[in-house]
């Protein structure tokens, strides 16, 4: 058993890698991590990440209407989108983060599914839609559809 102040010396075949061999590695994967990342379509990314944050917050506007026994509006316009609620007979801003008014990133076009350029999506006390509709996100050759059905159920996809 050696003491304290002797120097212990690894067996053959036990040695680590060094701190240039770590570095070299760590440089390669940094390099393959840049390759796949400029190979991936960036505006067809940046489409479908608004269409599932769009289709989040619609369903949450959905479950704020349920909890709160009143009526939810999200208003489209081409600029971008915000939430309102009913309040002793007037529409007023929906308070939270999560329900701040919200611009279209740019290269983002929105439609209404049926062509409109502005478009208004309500959910009733009891979470149901009274108009079915489609929101239609686009940027390049990117496009996702965003629907609210009649039961107020939010989904995405064609």
């Amino acid at each position: 058993m050696p003491t304290s102040t002797e120097k212990v010396e690894p067996h053959p075949g036990e040695r680590g890698f060094t701190l240039v061999e770590l570095m070299v590695v760590l440089a390669i994967l940094g390099l393959a991590a840049t390759a796949v990342v400029l190979t991936l379509p960036g505006e067809e990314r940046t489409v479908r990440s608004e269409a599932d944050r769009l289709a989040a917050r619609l369903a949450a506007a959905r479950d704020v209407a349920v909890i709160e026994g009143r009526s939810i509006s999200v208003n489209f316009a081409p600029s971008g989108y915000g939430f309102e609620r009913r309040i002793d007979g007037a529409w007023q801003p929906l308070p939270g983060r999560a329900f701040a008014q919200r611009n279209w990133p740019n290269g983002i076009r929105f439609t209404a599914g049926d062509g409109q350029a502005a478009a208004r999506v309500r959910f009733d006390r009891i979470g149901t839609s009274p108009t079915p509709q489609a929101v239609v996100l686009s940027g390049g050759d990117a496009r996702e559809v965003v629907r609210i059905s009649a039961m107020g159920e939010v989904s995405r996809g064609e």
